[in-house]
């Protein structure tokens, strides 16, 4: 197993010698962190999204996935939903699924819901993932199935594309988008095999090399 970091290399400048069968990007969504990197124009985050898709076209395997994080942003600015049907344009990949991450804190306002998600869009490189190993819960799902004839396959209910039981990180980050590495643990036990190789090309805090680690995989960061 290998963990590669590269700190001082962009990725889209970078040339890569294997082959990738699982990515992991959180690039930035565009106004949510108050830092020079993530205040861009809806137009330069659009077209992040677009060109990292083109570039990772060029190191994945067939069937490979790619999460790519987002958020819903505001009206006039929603640079990840403009991005998708793009994506799927100008590109090979295809969003499969579209995760919502519900996280545990609210923020809120007097005329609107609490707003508590975050967006994954799943992406497959082709048609058909390469590899989809059926992510349960650890709650049992308490009924044999349907009926007799669509009997559930495991005692355990199955994960949907709502995800409400991963705890965001509150305190002690040590960067300020980083994830719980439980999520990574998620998507890459679900979209990788042991001894597959997983890139982040903008790993931040490296909370997926963790994960990488502790799941058997190898690991590129950028």
């Amino acid at each position: 197993m290998r963990l590669v970091t590269h700190h001082n290399e962009d990725f889209f400048e970078a040339h890569l010698t294997e082959m990738v069968h699982l990515v992991i990007a959180d690039p930035p969504y565009g106004r949510i962190v108050k830092k020079a990197w993530d205040q861009r124009s809806s137009d330069e985050i659009l077209s992040t999204y677009v060109h990292l898709m083109r570039r990772l076209e060029t190191c994945c395997v067939e069937g490979a996935s790619c999460y790519l994080f987002g958020g819903i942003g505001k009206p006039g600015y929603r640079p990840f939903f403009t991005a998708i049907p793009l994506i799927e344009a100008s590109t090979m990949w295809r969003m499969k699924n579209l995760i919502t991450w519900g996280k545990k804190r609210a923020y809120g306002k007097k005329d609107n819901y609490l707003f508590t998600r975050e967006e994954i869009g799943w992406f497959v490189l082709g048609e058909e993932p390469r590899v989809f190993n059926i992510p349960y819960l650890e709650k049992k799902r308490g009924y044999a199935g349907y009926n007799d004839k669509y009997r559930a396959k495991s005692e355990y209910l199955r994960r949907t594309n709502v995800w409400s039981d991963i705890t965001e990180i509150l305190n002690g980050k040590r960067h300020e988008c980083e994830k719980p590495q439980a999520l990574y643990d998620v998507i890459i036990s679900t979209s990788s095999n042991p001894g597959d190789t997983v890139l982040d090309p903008m790993f931040g805090s490296g909370a997926s090399a963790i994960s990488a680690y502790t799941n058997d995989r190898n690991w590129i960061g950028y």
